[in-house]
């Protein structure tokens, strides 16, 4: 079985301000830290085979925290991977957050240096110069194809257990997990934002025999459970009103719902 943990970031300079971060690289805070390093202590008896993170410093210094944590050997990591950065927001990134002006236009918001929160219909949107939902849909298919995949084929060749931690952003990691249960033909939706440090589980199992031989781009038969969902034990303690913020304006996928 394959087991995956996804897991956000924690507090950024950004989130504290309701700022549009996107691939801004802006640091943790300081509570930004203690959840992390928190997040790492959670984990410290969770024995990950490879750890993955976005490059993006609130990502990369939260997957630290994980890996600094871990008992020795330490596991395979890459922090690079650019696949699992957030959306970008292009024009919008290091301005606030907005609700939109009625009988107003985007472009007219737009014109004016207004940024504000898209519509659940508007994911073909993107703002000058960034990435609409469907994009970063795109985006996280093509990082589960050449960061998950692999890993599904191995446990399908060996026979055996890994367990991955993919360490990214609240946007970017409702797209990674909708697009592994995608690979076992399923569906799946958020039920809403994500703390920061929050974190998300799925389950892959090969299902009938271990085939004898799997093509490296070949999917074998498998059942995709989300085991955990929106999970922050760890933050018992720290977790408080400030965790939210910028959390509240966008809600799942950078967009709300238009009757709200």
């Amino acid at each position: 079985m394959l087991t995956v943990t996804l897991i956000r970031h924690g507090e950024s300079t950004h989130n504290v301000l309701a700022l549009w971060s996107g691939c801004t690289e802006c640091p943790l805070t300081e509570r930004g830290t203690q959840q992390a390093r928190a997040v790492g202590a959670y984990f410290a008896d969770t024995h990950f085979t490879n750890i993955y993170a976005s490059p993006l410093p609130r990502a990369r210094d939260t997957a630290q925290a994980v890996l600094d944590a871990q008992p020795t050997p330490k596991p395979t990591h890459d922090f690079t991977i650019t696949d699992i950065r957030e959306q970008s927001f292009g024009a919008a990134e290091g301005n606030q957050t907005c609700v939109r002006e009625p009988g107003k236009t985007l472009e007219a918001h737009f014109a004016e240096g207004k940024y504000p929160i898209l519509y659940e219909s508007e994911k073909h949107v993107a703002f000058p110069g960034g990435e609409s939902v469907e994009d970063l849909t795109r985006r996280g298919e093509k990082a589960v194809r050449d960061v998950v995949l692999p890993h599904v084929v191995n446990v399908a060749r060996s026979g055996g257990n890994e367990h991955i931690a993919l360490v990214s952003h609240g946007l970017c990691i409702a797209q990674l997990v909708g697009a592994i249960v995608r690979l076992g033909g399923g569906t799946w939706k958020r039920k809403g934002p994500m703390v920061n440090t929050g974190w998300v589980r799925v389950e892959v199992r090969i299902q009938g025999e271990v085939p004898l031989q799997v093509a490296d781009d070949e999917v074998p038969a498998i059942e995709v459970t989300v085991t955990d969902e929106g999970r922050a034990d760890h933050l018992e303690g720290l977790l408080d009103e400030s965790s939210l913020r910028g959390m509240k304006a966008i809600m799942g996928g950078g967009v709300v719902d238009a009757k709200i």
